[in-house]
C-alpha cells in the first residue's frame, strides 16, 4: 500500500514539475515574440521617419524656389493675395457710406436713415463682378469667409463693429467699377435715403486680412485619383 502511495505522489510530483517547465517554456516563448513584434515596429518606424524626412527635404527646396515677388499662376505669392493675406495697392475706387444726419420725417422709421448690412454687401458685390481684386470694408479685408452683418446701428465685418460711416476701398479699374456704382439703381435708390459718396484714386490701399483662417467645420476633400 505504501508503495502505491509513493508511486502516486512520484507521479503527481512529476506532473507538477512538467506543468511548471511548459509554462515557463510559453513565457519564454510569448516574450520573444513580443521582441519580434517591437523590433519590427520599431523598425517600421524608422522606415516611415526617413521617407517623411526625405519628402520634407524635398518640400523645403521646392519652397525656396519660389521668390517671394514672383505673381506668377500657381506661385505662394499669388495664393496669399488671392487668399487676402497680403496687403495690396493700385489704382481703384472708395465708397463712403455715412448715416443719413437729416431730422426723420413725421412717421419716416429712424432705420431709414441707417447704413444697413445689405448696402454694403450688395457694393461689395457690385464692386467684385466690375473688376474689383481686393476689397476691404473699413479697414477689415474682405475674403471668402468674411461674414458682414448689422448689430444696432453699427456694423460687424470679420467680427468686429464698425460705425458709421463705412468705407469701402477696391483696387481694380476704377473706370468699369465707376460705371457699377453710376448706373446701379438700388445704389441710386439708396442715396435718397443714406449718404453714398464714391470716387476713384491712382492709390487705394487694402490691407492684408488679420483674422483667424483657421476652419472650424470644412476639410480639404480628397484629390481624386
Amino acid at each position: 500500500m505504501g508503495a502505491v502511495v509513493a508511486v502516486v505522489a512520484g507521479l503527481l510530483m512529476f506532473g507538477f514539475v512538467q506543468q511548471i517547465r511548459v509554462e515557463t517554456l510559453l513565457a519564454e516563448t510569448q516574450k520573444v515574440r513580443e521582441g519580434q513584434a517591437l523590433s519590427y515596429l520599431v523598425e517600421r518606424n524608422a522606415q516611415q521617419t526617413t521617407a517623411l524626412e526625405t519628402r520634407l527635404r524635398a518640400l523645403q527646396a521646392q519652397i525656396a524656389t519660389v521668390h517671394p515677388n514672383q505673381y506668377h499662376l500657381g506661385g505662394l505669392s499669388q495664393a496669399l493675395n488671392l487668399a487676402g493675406l497680403t496687403a495690396v495697392e493700385g489704382p481703384g475706387v472708395t465708397v463712403r457710406l455715412a448715416d443719413n444726419a437729416r431730422p426723420s420725417f413725421p412717421g419716416e422709421p429712424a432705420q431709414m436713415q441707417l447704413v444697413h448690412d445689405v448696402y454694403v454687401l450688395h457694393i461689395v458685390g457690385l464692386l467684385m463682378a466690375h473688376g474689383a481684386t481686393a476689397i476691404a470694408i473699413s479697414g477689415q479685408r474682405f475674403i471668402g469667409t468674411t461674414a458682414v452683418f448689422c448689430s444696432g446701428p453699427t456694423i460687424r465685418v470679420n467680427g468686429v463693429t464698425e460705425g458709421s460711416p463705412f468705407i469701402i476701398a477696391a483696387v481694380g479699374s476704377p473706370a468699369a467699377m465707376l460705371r457699377a456704382l453710376q448706373q446701379d439703381p438700388e445704389v441710386q435708390g439708396w442715396s435718397y435715403l443714406v449718404q453714398i459718396h464714391y470716387q476713384s484714386s491712382n492709390n487705394v490701399s487694402v490691407p492684408a486680412f488679420g483674422g483667424s483662417t483657421a476652419f472650424r467645420y470644412a476639410t480639404a476633400a480628397p484629390q481624386a485619383s
